[in-house]
């Protein structure tokens, strides 16, 4: 066991502070609470929205930039202050628009904090029920995207996911980050939009030491925070090839493993 001058925590929300009713357990609620009032920073690392992140930030109470859009966009939780903003290029996008309509995949395309479909289905749905934004519908993609959007995404089977990405990356991964942080999620975001660059930024704008910095996560989309803070902490329900980059496996997200971590690491008591 390792205690440290842990001074920033950074936590994924989805499958990590969550539970699976989407929820932040007391547990965990208390853990950062109690860690905060030592004197440590937490912020939110997620691949979410900003309006989405927000609701939980609200609960815990945190006035600080929270990381959205997984890391193509850092924003203060209160204030509203843009700090950082990554977004993807327009030709890229149309690249990917077609090959989605060639391959009738469901896109999503997420703009000024709102996202935009061209049709509402079972996809659309399953997404609407995690995050608790309704899409914004538009005729045709190839009209409507004028802007450079923050993220575009994919939603579809777990099999087809593991079925495209591979060819999403070999087209796409010399110019743009390609990513899953759910099983159902394809997402696409600017090169330089990762948590773990986007950390890097938040840790060296507060003047915090990489060895000083926390990741918590459970997802491929994780891996860069995890591998660049001074203890990454894998969530317990993480797939085995995230885990191998991760410094410690706490518990699970139904078990409560982010408090897990931060009583043993932030709080030294067990």
């Amino acid at each position: 066991m390792r205690f440290l001058d842990y001074k920033l925590i950074a936590v994924d929300l989805d499958d990590s502070l969550l539970d699976s009713d989407l929820q932040i357990s007391a547990k965990n609620k208390e853990a950062l609470t109690d860690a905060m009032e030592k004197g440590v920073l937490v912020t939110i690392a997620t691949g979410r929205m900003f309006k989405s992140a927000l609701v939980y930030a609200q609960q815990l109470g945190l006035d600080v930039p929270i990381i959205t859009y997984q890391g193509g966009l850092i924003k203060n939780a209160f204030s509203k202050d843009v700090l950082y903003n990554k977004t993807l290029p327009l030709d890229i996008c149309q690249k990917i628009i077609r090959i989605c309509k060639e391959k009738s995949l469901h896109l999503q395309i997420y703009i000024g904090d709102e996202y935009y479909i061209e049709e509402e289905n079972k996809y659309s749905d399953i997404y609407y029920k995690n995050v608790g934004v309704k899409g914004q519908l538009v005729e045709s993609f190839d009209k409507f995207l004028v802007d450079e959007p923050n993220k575009v995404s994919i939603i579809d089977e777990p099999d087809r996911i593991i079925e495209i990405r591979n060819e999403f990356v070999e087209l796409f991964s010399s110019e743009i980050e390609v990513t899953t942080s759910r099983p159902v999620y394809l997402e696409f975001t600017h090169k330089d939009a990762t948590k773990g660059k986007a950390l890097e930024y938040l840790a060296n704008l507060k003047g915090i030491k990489r060895e000083n910095v926390i990741a918590i996560g459970d997802s491929y989309n994780d891996i860069s925070m995890l591998q660049y803070a001074g203890l990454g902490v894998a969530m317990g329900n993480a797939p085995e090839d995230v885990k191998i980059h991760a410094d410690y496996v706490t518990g699970k997200n139904d078990e409560d493993g982010v408090a897990q971590a931060i009583y043993r690491f932030v709080l030294e008591r067990s």
